[in-house]
């Protein structure tokens, strides 16, 4: 074969394994990004579900004392009076979420209330909620409705009260915000289009961001959710087109069998992938790009060839050889996973901040910081996890540190924080610094803590991984403390070599 066409031949094949391995690296980093979003909306869930259990229980209690005030008072009327109406009202104080608290008569008349507009008189006989705990229903959870004080949407929590012989002689019920269930988790969308709702189990809709007020009255119970998820699990994660506005999310929902509720939390499809899209794009511009490179470095190269073969062969391999070299170059300065400089380039950058320090007097501090517990995290758990340990971690610490700070992974669960100041300031820096990072790191939950040592450089000590030697001398002191806490090294300890060294000399 021609030698053009066989270089011709394994440019096309190059093209082809070029093309396999960036289809395959686009494919791997969407399924990525769909198990992270799987596991935001499974989280919102839960968190959610916690907040909607915490509100509930609240006003269950409210409205049990507010049946005990009318058992003390003897008669609902009775409650009208101040000391009884003053004690109703302390209970819708404590309601998280709540706006109102009223009492009804059998007949569904206004009794007695508290909040806004407590005197106007109001008749809910022919609310579905009251005539449930009138039929004998314990609790019950309305769906969203408009309010007859002033027409905003709220939901009602309502229970029987019933007389000495356990006949039910009226009604108290709070009218709940229905943005207190849902508004503030809707922040927890990071950017995405998220929707947050709590369905009754009938379907019916109790709150819900964004736009409830256009889906008011609307009912679920003919969407995937309730005739396709529900039966199946009391919790999980799913694709579908919603019923009620058209839109197709990524759904996690969970089942709240006590009071008959659904949390539901989902991620617009357009938005779960808008990132994995962008950086797609991205890499397949910068594929192509280097690919077209590449390719016309070839066609030059094989015109050179005819001309003069040996130089263009050592001229590819010196190529070859610089692109090699500058890909473990960066490899090396920074760490891929969660973009921290690694040890030759944090040494490199804390030389520059020693530098300063010793034109501005000042002083550095080094926190050396080891996860504990961590290897137990990647056995139980998997790599994958661990690393998504190592990411938040490290994301603690950017947030923990000041501007013109330094933080970098030296391997593993090991990383270090480099802090300049004045004495003798720079010791309530450092310790203030370390107890935020050992408060936040446990607070994960995540079953993981970690323990820092904490050593000072003088300006005069230029040794700086001695410094970090024995910054990692009174980590380890830490952890024999008992881990979970701090230690600084003191120069009685274990002094600086090098300084010794000079000193001697």
């Amino acid at each position: 074969m021609p030698r053009h066409q066989s270089a011709l031949l394994a440019a096309a094949m190059a093209l082809i394994v070029v093309i396999g391995m960036t289809a395959h690296v686009v494919w791997r980093d969407r399924q990525t990004t769909v198990a992270q979003m799987e596991a935001l909306a499974a989280d919102m869930a839960k968190v959610v579900e916690s907040h909607v259990l915490h509100t509930i229980r609240g006003a269950e209690i409210a409205l049990h004392q507010a049946a005990t005030v009318v058992d003390d008072a003897g008669s609902i009327e009775a409650v009208r009076t101040p000391p009884y109406w003053y004690r109703l009202r302390d209970a819708l104080a404590n309601v998280d979420g709540g706006d109102t608290l009223w009492l009804f008569d059998a007949q569904g008349n206004s009794v007695v209330g508290t909040g806004r507009q407590q005197d106007r008189p109001i008749n809910v006989a022919d609310r579905p909620y009251f005539r449930a705990v009138m039929e004998g229903a314990d609790l019950v959870i309305s769906p969203a409705l408009h309010s007859r004080l002033d027409n905003r949407i709220i939901f009602i929590i309502a229970r029987p009260i019933r007389d000495w012989t356990g006949e039910i002689i009226g009604v108290a019920s709070t009218a709940m915000k229905t943005e207190w269930l849902v508004n503030f988790y809707a922040l927890m969308s990071f950017g995405l289009e998220t929707t947050v709702t709590v369905f009754r189990t009938d379907g019916e809709i109790v709150a819900r961001n964004p736009d409830l007020s256009s889906h008011l009255g609307k009912n679920n119970r003919h969407g995937p959710l309730f005739q396709e998820q529900l039966p199946r699990s009391p919790s999980g994660v799913y694709w579908a087109r919603s019923m009620l506005d058209g839109k197709e999310r990524l759904a996690a929902y969970r089942l709240i069998p006590s009071l008959n509720l659904v949390v539901y939390t989902g991620i617009e499809s357009g938005s779960t992938f808008a990132a994995w899209q962008s950086r797609s794009l991205w890499f397949i511009a910068e594929v192509i790009l280097t690919t077209t490179l590449v390719l016309l470095l070839l066609v030059w190269g094989a015109r050179m060839i005819r001309r003069e073969h040996r130089s263009q062969i050592r001229a590819i391999e010196a190529e070859s050889a610089a692109q090699q070299l500058g890909a473990e170059l960066h490899q090396a300065r920074r760490d891929p996973l969660t973009g921290l400089p690694a040890r030759g380039l944090f040494i490199e950058l804390a030389e520059g901040m020693h530098r300063s320090a010793g034109r501005r007097g000042s002083v550095l501090a080094f926190l050396y910081i080891d996860l504990d517990g961590f290897k137990g995290v990647n056995d139980r758990h998997g790599h994958e996890q661990g690393d998504k340990v190592l990411v938040v971690v490290a994301e603690i610490m950017r947030r923990t540190i000041r501007d013109g700070d330094l933080i970098g992974r030296l391997g593993g669960d090991e990383f270090v924080i480099c802090l300049s100041g004045h004495v003798p300031n720079i010791r309530t820096v450092a310790t203030s610094v370390a107890d935020r990072i050992i408060k936040e790191v446990r607070d994960l939950d995540m079953g993981v803590g970690c323990s820092i040592g904490i050593a000072f450089t003088a300006g005069e000590c230029s040794d700086l991984p001695c410094s970090l030697r024995v910054a990692d001398a009174a980590m380890y002191r830490a952890k024999k403390m008992g881990k979970g806490a701090w230690s600084i090294h003191e120069p009685m300890q274990e002094p600086c070599l090098s300084c010794a060294e000079k000193s001697a000399a």
